[in-house]
């Protein structure tokens, strides 16, 4: 910046430093971008979804359904339940262990430790949303819930 130059001089020059048309961003340079995006996760596995709710059909269940969303999810040899209410969120690890979990929406992140049987209660938070969970022998995350 030249020192005689004012900050409205300067913030015209960047107005029209964008003022050209673009060309698209080539095909290489978007998969190697979306590559490079990818590993920022590297250390953490995708929890496989072995139940939920929704699509699964309940045996031997009498009665309605409830407003409870309940999934399944398994990964490093553990299980993360997570039951969904209007009100409460609850993870329960198994086998029963105090863990750093992370409930993680679109406006943020909460994290809490479960306790010492392995589960974690908070109020419901905005969908969608996915759980985070730092097990010994690595970080699990599950999928997004959607709905």
């Amino acid at each position: 910046m030249n020192p005689d130059e004012t900050f409205d001089d300067l913030l015209a020059r960047l107005d029209d430093a964008f003022d050209h048309d673009l060309g698209p961003v080539p095909t290489q340079l978007t998969a190697a971008a979306c590559d490079a995006f990818a590993w920022r996760l590297i250390d953490t596995e995708l929890a496989e979804l072995l139940f939920d709710s929704a699509s699964d059909e309940l045996v031997g269940v009498r009665g309605k359904s409830t407003e409870r969303r309940s999934f399944r999810y398994g990964a490093n040899g553990a299980v993360v339940r997570v039951h969904l209410t209007p009100t409460t969120l609850i993870v329960m690890i198994e086998p029963p262990l105090s863990v750093v979990c992370r409930v993680v929406t679109g406006a943020g992140s909460v994290e809490e430790r479960t306790d010492d049987v392995g589960e974690l209660v908070v109020d419901a938070p905005e969908l969608p949303v996915r759980i985070e969970v730092d097990l010994p022998n690595g970080k699990v995350v599950t999928p997004w819930i959607i709905g």
